[in-house]
C-alpha cells in the first residue's frame, strides 16, 4: 500500500502520479527523484542495489528527500514513508530538474491506494 503524488514547477513541468511506498509481494520502496542525466522527475525504487533511472538507466539519480534538492527546511507533509517516516515530502520548495531553480511543488495524490 502507498500513496501518490504529482509534481509541478512554474517552468512548465508537470509530472504524472508517483507512488510512494511499498508492495506486498516484492521488496519496493518507490519514491519521487531527480535524474540528473535526463532532467526529469522519476519514481524509483529505493530498495534497488543501484538505483537507476526508469527512462535513460542512468544511477545519476536523488531522492526527493535529500537535503541538497532543497533550500527550506520544514514544512507541512504532503506525503512519507516508513516507520518513522524516513521518507518524507514536504510542501517546501524543491530543485526543478527542467529549470534547475527550487520551485518544483509536491502536491497530494491519490493518498491511500492499493498497489502491488
Amino acid at each position: 500500500m502507498g500513496s501518490m503524488v504529482t509534481a509541478t514547477c512554474q517552468c512548465g513541468l508537470e509530472t504524472d502520479s508517483i507512488l510512494i511506498g511499498s508492495g506486498m509481494f516484492k521488496p519496493t520502496c518507490y519514491f519521487p527523484c531527480l535524474c540528473e542525466r535526463c532532467h526529469s522527475v522519476v519514481q524509483a525504487n529505493l530498495l534497488n542495489n543501484t538505483i537507476r533511472c526508469p527512462h535513460c538507466r542512468s544511477t545519476k539519480v536523488i531522492p526527493y528527500d535529500d537535503s541538497r534538492l532543497s533550500d527550506e527546511t520544514g514544512g507541512e507533509i504532503v506525503a512519507s514513508w516508513g516507520a518513522d517516516e524516513e521518507l518524507v515530502l514536504t510542501d517546501k520548495n524543491y530543485k526543478c530538474p527542467q529549470c534547475n531553480q527550487m520551485t518544483l511543488h509536491f502536491e497530494h495524490g491519490d493518498i491511500h491506494i492499493l498497489w502491488d
